[in-house]
């Protein structure tokens, strides 16, 4: 999860729209995988682009629900730390699908293709086999945003 420190707030919360707070900063404490989503979002006939930070699968899953003549997703990139991309860095690479399954222990995993083919899991587990996962469902297809 994002979370935020009041010295990063600028204004007062609800300036910019009920409900809205602006940010200087956001940060993060765990290690695991997140989207930047880019939107298309019309507001009184003009059409403005923003960009979205999504913590878990199930907001990604409600945000691809919420697509709509005035809300679309152009473009999803999965942010993804060193352990889970095998590179000595956090990466940001465009997300073409997520599934979601369970491993041997019933507990939940994801997987997440990128454009450049490689599939990155959330598995610990070292003796993890993708094709042992059961009671698959598809999250996302890159198909599935209207922005393309």
């Amino acid at each position: 999860m994002f979370r935020t420190i009041d010295n990063d707030l600028i204004g007062i919360p609800g300036m910019f729209g009920e409900g809205v707070s602006h940010w200087r900063g956001v940060s993060r404490l765990l290690r695991t995988p997140w989207y930047h989503l880019t939107l298309r979002v019309e507001n009184e006939g003009r059409f403005t682009e923003c960009a979205l930070m999504v913590d878990d699968t199930r907001k990604l899953q409600e945000m691809l629900v919420s697509q709509g003549a005035d809300l679309a997703i152009t473009e999803i990139m999965a942010v993804t730390p060193s352990w889970m991309n095998k590179t000595a860095g956090w990466q940001m690479e465009r997300l073409t699908r997520v599934t979601v399954g369970e491993d041997k222990t019933g507990s939940e995993v994801c997987l997440l293709e990128v454009a450049e083919g490689a599939v990155y899991h959330t598995s610990h587990h070292s003796d993890f086999k993708v094709e042992a996962l059961t009671n698959l469902t598809l999250i996302f297809l890159s198909s599935m945003i209207q922005g393309k």
